[in-house]
Parts: structure tokens; sequence; C-alpha cells
């Protein structure tokens, strides 16, 4: 009788850890394809993630900015990829940085470069880059990990970000990070937005200084 006793609690035992295990593979699971999922249910939710990445972005009072200290343009180096690339090992982006006009297609394609503002060359205004933090069903699993700004709230004071532009090296260090719905300090030399929820107007911010 004890034996069976003690059987039968065992048994229990094992299936709740069992059921543990399962809700814990479930929800890694979920939380992998949750961008997939949630944007076959909402058709719109790319457009609205769109909207608010793109609203304001073009509006600057340029007397906010202050004259920058200029750095040396760093050495070609033609072991560099030809195409301009932004790289945050921490968070896992390896991408190339898209330049388009249209604000639309540029971040469709991935990590988009603001038109009209800073260049690693051309620091007189900062560099604004942005990204949509979850994408388009069309994504692949890869290119949302690596071509979007899903991980970018974990980017903390510190954290490095290199840019290679015409085969030349660039490092930035983030030294301020926010949620707002505006940029609020155009003396960075680069500011990398996305949207913190897609059908929200407030924003993620990351601030940084040059120091390569």
């Amino acid at each position: 009788m004890e034996r069976k006793k003690a059987i039968k609690t065992l048994s229990t035992i094992y299936l709740v850890f069992g059921l543990f295990l399962f809700f814990i593979a479930f929800a890694t699971l979920a939380i992998s394809f949750y961008p997939q999922i949630w944007y076959s249910i909402d058709k719109e939710a790319s457009n609205s993630e769109l909207t608010t990445l793109k609203k304001d972005i073009k509006n600057i009072d340029t007397s906010e900015v202050e004259d920058k200290d200029s750095f040396a343009i760093p050495a070609f180096d033609e072991s560099l990829p030809k195409e301009n690339k932004i790289l945050i090992s921490i968070i896992g982006v390896n991408s190339d940085i898209v330049e388009n006009d249209n604000a639309d297609e540029g971040l469709k394609k991935g990590i988009w470069i603001v038109p009209n503002f800073g260049t690693p060359e051309l620091n007189n205004l900062p560099i604004i880059i942005a990204a949509h933090r979850f994408g388009y069903i069309e994504w692949t699993k890869e290119f949302r990990e690596t071509s979007s700004f899903y991980n970018l709230p974990k980017l903390k004071s510190g954290d490095r970000v290199q840019i290679i532009w015409n085969q030349r090296s660039y490092e930035y260090e983030v030294y301020k990070s926010e949620d707002n719905t505006q940029i609020t300090d155009y003396n960075a030399d680069l500011i990398l937005y996305t949207c913190r929820m897609y059908n929200s107007p407030v924003r993620v911010f990351k601030y940084l200084d040059r120091v390569k």
C-alpha cells in the first residue's frame, strides 16, 4: 500500500514537472515567433508601426545642435565590406544600412538611415538610424534577428555599435537611453530608435557618442 502511494506521488511529481517543462518550451517558442503570429492576426500591425517610426522625424531645430568636435576619418580598409553596414554584436544585429529617401521603402528593407541628417563622414548633424522592432510577416526569422531592432531596448550605457561606411570602420558608445515620443538630444553623434510597441507613439531611443 505504501509502495503504491509512493509511486502515485512520484507519478504526480513527474507529471507536474513535465507540464512545467512543456510550458517553458511553449513560452520560449511563442516569444521567438511572436512577431510572425501577431502580424498574421493583425494585417495592419506593420503599417501602424511604420507610421509611428516615421512620424515627425524630419522636424529638427538645428539651433539645438551644438558644434561637434571633429574626428579624423578612419583609414580605408579594403578588407571591409563594400556595403554600408551596422553591427551591434551584443544584440545580434549585423545588417546592411538602407539608404532611401522614402521611409516606407527603406524600413521595409531593414535598417534605414534617415536622409538629410548626418553620416559617419559628415557629422555636423546626428546620424539617425531607425528600424522596425517587429517588422513584416514575410521577413524570415534570420532576417528579423539580424536586421530589426527587436532587441534594441536591451542596449545599455557603455555598449558599442560599429558602423562600416565606405569601407571605413566607425565605433560609437551608448551614453543615454530613453522611451519617449520624440528625440530629445540632437547633440548625439548617433541616434538609434525603434517602436516600443507597434500601436504606441512611444519609441525606444539610444543616444551614442563616437569613440573611434
